[in-house]
């Protein structure tokens, strides 16, 4: 019964792709319009009204694609320096408690940033002239959200772990 396995990792593999690839595109498009900002304040004299702003959004897309693609395989900022020196099986429920902790952390900052989003909506807020601000900022509760599932998954991994013995894994 191969067949759902493989289904999953293709899924998986063509999210991880759409994932890079965004996050590639939007650095690059961030790049090139702070730069073109930059040359046309400098040597025109003038400059793109809606591009700080946009460059702004920009900013926070990548941010979050990053943290995402960095939830992706577990590889979120840590200090490790007490860890190195725990057995393998106190280094794993290490892990399964910060993965726990960051589950619910991100998972709070999901929910209110949600809740924020409404707001924004409610009330109308705009950028770039006239485009919704929630539009750009629905990718706070997403990739908070995302990142929470991620590491709940984590945590479920490192527990099954635990629980039949394959610490060394």
């Amino acid at each position: 019964m191969k067949y759902p396995e493989e289904v999953m990792a293709r899924m998986r593999r063509i999210g991880t792709m759409a994932e890079d690839i965004l996050l590639i595109f939007l650095l690059a498009v961030m790049i090139l319009l702070a730069t073109s900002q930059i040359f046309l304040r400098n040597v025109l004299d003038m400059g793109l009204i809606w591009a700080d702003e946009l460059v702004q959004v920009l900013v926070l897309w990548v941010g979050l694609l990053g943290a995402m693609a960095a939830s992706r395989e577990d590889n979120h900022i840590n200090i490790d320096l007490l860890t190195r020196f725990l057995s393998p099986r106190l280094q794993l429920y290490s892990r399964m408690l910060c993965a726990a902790f960051t589950a619910l952390v991100c998972g709070v900052i999901a929910w209110h940033a949600f809740r924020f989003v409404g707001m924004e909506q409610e009330f109308g807020t705009t950028i770039m002239g006239t485009y919704p601000a929630w539009i750009f900022e629905s990718i706070i509760p997403l990739g908070f959200g995302l990142i929470s599932y991620r590491y709940t998954l984590n945590f479920f991994v490192y527990l099954r772990r635990i629980l039949t013995g394959k610490v060394d894994q």
